[in-house]
């Protein structure tokens, strides 16, 4: 085996350095360029999550912008309700007279008595308690003179009279007195068996009109206590009409 010299030996030891520093330089640059890389990915993945929380806080801010918008739509609306309401929409006031009866027709205060000797009265009277618009009111005069009745209408053309007879609420001196209708053609025959009321007792009306040119009605009234002739008061013919 050959001896090496001391200058060899030194050599030797030189490239075992070299080498060893060499590997620690290559390992140190692997260690750095790793960090380098980390480096990287952290800052990608924080720029990609604030990307991500921008995005949202868009979305977040665009949503409100249109909650806003409605909640301003949706006030401007109520303060139009309030200070321009819309029509009402309810059934019309049963006080409210005119018009035509349901299923056609007229009512009799649309129309010009013929015969006017009890004083007509036309509009809302209230019988028990119940509202009639359209009705027709007159004295009890009792039977005329001349062989006329109290009130007459020319309801040629119609075939049907319909009516509830009775007494308003609010007639004075009305307790105890007795009111009986009599309901005539022109030829003075009368049309269906007389109808008595009273004070909070009506009485529902129809009658065959056909072939009936003049109707004719005269009211008789009667107080119950004395049994004497009473013809102070007056008769309503609650929504009156003809068809």
């Amino acid at each position: 085996m050959a001896t090496m010299t001391p200058a060899e030996a030194d050599r030797k030891k030189t490239r075992k350095k070299s080498g060893v520093g060499g590997w620690f330089r290559s390992f140190s640059g692997i260690l750095a360029s790793t960090a380098t890389i980390v480096a990287a990915l952290a800052g990608a993945f924080a720029a990609h999550q604030t990307s991500k929380v921008d995005q949202l806080n868009l979305t977040i801010r665009d949503k409100n912008i249109v909650i806003n918008q409605v909640s301003s739509q949706l006030a401007s609306v109520k303060a139009s309700a309030a200070t321009n309401p819309s029509p009402s929409t309810s059934a019309p006031s049963t006080s409210i007279s005119g018009g035509a009866p349901a299923g056609g027709g007229a009512y009799l205060i649309s129309l010009q008595p013929t015969v006017d000797n009890a004083e007509e009265q036309t509009g809302l009277q209230v019988m028990s308690a119940a509202n009639y618009p359209d009705s027709v009111t007159f004295y009890c005069e009792g039977p005329q003179g001349n062989g006329q009745p109290d009130e007459a209408f020319n309801v040629a053309g119609h075939s049907v009279f319909k009516a509830v007879v009775g007494i308003p609420d609010d007639a004075p001196n009305a307790t105890s007195v007795d009111e009986t209708i009599t309901f005539t053609n022109q030829a003075g025959a009368q049309l269906s068996k007389p109808v008595t009321v009273s004070l909070g007792k009506t009485a529902t009306v129809q009658l065959n009109i056909s072939g009936v040119t003049q109707l004719g009605m005269t009211c008789t009234g009667l107080n119950t206590q004395t049994q004497q002739q009473d013809n102070s008061n007056v008769v309503t013919l609650g929504n009156a009409s003809v068809s």
